[in-house]
């Protein structure tokens, strides 16, 4: 009998030891967790650069001396670029009151979010103001890689009313927005359906979008410049979609702000000969001076959307630059 015990003490202990290095085990698999992203840009300087660049960008889009080109190129890349060299071009064009309201502000810049090391191109989201509003503006800031320079990819006044959610902290970098799986739709999808919900005539209505006031100001403007010159020919607006640019995923990936571009192109056709006086940026853009028989007017278009997980995306920010004139 005291044998049959001490086996079964014996049986015991070795499952006790077994369970002990079971829970052991169990324990330092659970302890593993997945390592932190790192940001493309640390903390410590990711405000410094922006402001940088913000303050480099802003001298260099109003520098209207032989040196400004060269400067720009060094501040601006893609559409954003010919934009700032329309944007220079038309600048003796303007009034005082007209350039005191596109004045950015280059101090209190804040860094919204920056992308993740590893992904291509490193991007920060900044957003600064209006020096004579005080409205918020949104300028994303794209590198190739990490041995050049950030750049002003895209640049737009966010809509009045509008609300852009928190991104994940610079500590850890926000996910790239890629071909935006997980989102409601995909960022080219949703860039289509703007450009087709605010065509002039007959513009879509879409659900994937939903109501704001810029598409219907856009549509409410072509309507208007069509009605003005019926009695001596036709109008007409298209918006072409040239890509996404960037962007990055809102906090923990429930969603994703996204800046696209468009080329916006305004067709004037008279049926009999005339004599319009273009607006003067256009002549400073093109050298027409008198629009005879016909016209077409070419626009670059930045957009700032809000594409949720679920439901329609919001468009947040808009801004657009005449960058070219033809006509006869």
């Amino acid at each position: 009998m005291p044998r049959h015990v001490h086996r079964r003490r014996g049986a015991a202990s070795a499952a006790l030891v077994a369970v002990a290095m079971l829970s052991a085990c169990t324990s330092d698999s659970g302890d593993t967790a997945a390592p932190q992203p790192t940001p493309a840009v640390a903390q410590s300087a990711a405000t410094g650069a922006a402001s940088s660049v913000v303050a480099a960008a802003v001298a260099a889009r109003s520098n209207v001396t032989a040196t400004g080109v060269a400067a720009r190129e060094k501040t601006f890349t893609g559409a954003a670029l010919d934009s700032a060299n329309a944007f220079a071009k038309t600048l003796p064009a303007r009034t005082a009151a007209e350039k005191a309201g596109f004045e950015l502000a280059t101090t209190g810049v804040k860094v919204l979010g920056v992308s993740r090391a590893g992904d291509s191109p490193r991007q920060m989201l900044v957003q600064t103001t209006l020096v004579k509003s005080e409205a918020a503006v949104l300028v994303l800031l794209a590198s190739p890689d990490a041995t050049a320079d950030f750049k002003v990819a895209a640049i737009t006044p966010m809509l009045k009313g509008s609300t852009l959610e928190a991104l994940d902290p610079i500590t850890m970098g926000s996910a790239a927005v890629g071909t935006g799986d997980g989102l409601a739709a995909k960022p080219a999808d949703v860039l289509t359906a703007f450009a087709a919900s605010v065509k002039f005539p007959s513009p879509t209505t879409t659900k994937l979008l939903a109501a704001d006031p810029i598409s219907d100001q856009l549509r409410a403007s072509a309507a208007a410049q069509s009605k003005a010159i019926s009695a001596q020919g036709s109008f007409s607006q298209m918006h072409d979609p040239k890509g996404v640019v960037g962007g990055l995923r809102l906090k923990g990936g429930s969603g994703a702000v996204v800046f696209a571009d468009l080329v916006r192109n305004d067709s004037i056709a008279l049926r009999q000969a005339a004599k319009l006086t273009p607006a003067k940026d256009v002549t400073l853009l093109s050298g027409l001076k008198l629009i005879t028989t016909e016209a077409k007017l070419t626009t670059n278009e930045t957009v700032a959307m809000v594409i949720p997980a679920t439901g329609a995306a919001r468009i947040v920010g808009y801004s657009d630059q005449l960058v070219n004139a033809t006509g006869r």
